[in-house]
C-alpha cells in the first residue's frame, strides 16, 4: 500500500509548522469547490503558530507508494479558513486548489 503523508510549511521561512510523521492525523473531505484537509492531534502551540501564518501557508501530501513512483501535491490555501480548536486539537485548513508533481516524469 505504501506510506502517504501531509506536511504544512510556513512558506516564507520554509519553517515546518505541522507533520503527520510527528503523530498527526488528517482526513481529506472534498465541499464543492474547496477540500477540507483537518488534522487531529496538533498541540496548542503548533496550531496557533498555523493559524498566525495563515495567509503564508504551504501543504503538501507525498504519496509514496510501494514500488510506484511517488507523487506530491501541493495546496492553495488563500484567503481560506485556516481554524484551530485547542479543546479537540483540531486544525482546519481549506485550499482551493491543487498542483500534482510526479518527479519521475522530469527525472529518469
Amino acid at each position: 500500500m505504501g506510506q502517504e503523508r501531509v506536511l504544512v510549511k510556513h512558506s516564507v521561512t520554509g519553517r515546518m509548522l505541522v507533520s503527520s510523521t510527528d503523530g498527526v492525523t488528517y482526513t481529506f473531505d472534498q465541499r464543492g469547490d474547496l477540500t477540507l484537509i483537518t488534522l487531529f492531534g496538533v498541540p496548542a502551540d503548533k496550531g496557533a503558530a498555523v493559524v498566525e501564518l495563515r495567509s503564508e501557508l504551504n501543504v503538501f501530501r507525498f504519496e509514496e507508494p510501494v514500488g510506484g513512483p511517488n507523487i506530491k501535491h501541493w495546496y492553495y490555501v488563500g484567503d481560506n479558513l485556516v481554524a484551530y480548536d485547542i479543546s479537540s486539537e483540531c486544525l482546519t485548513i481549506a485550499v482551493q486548489s491543487e498542483i500534482e508533481y510526479r518527479p519521475d516524469q522530469y527525472w529518469e
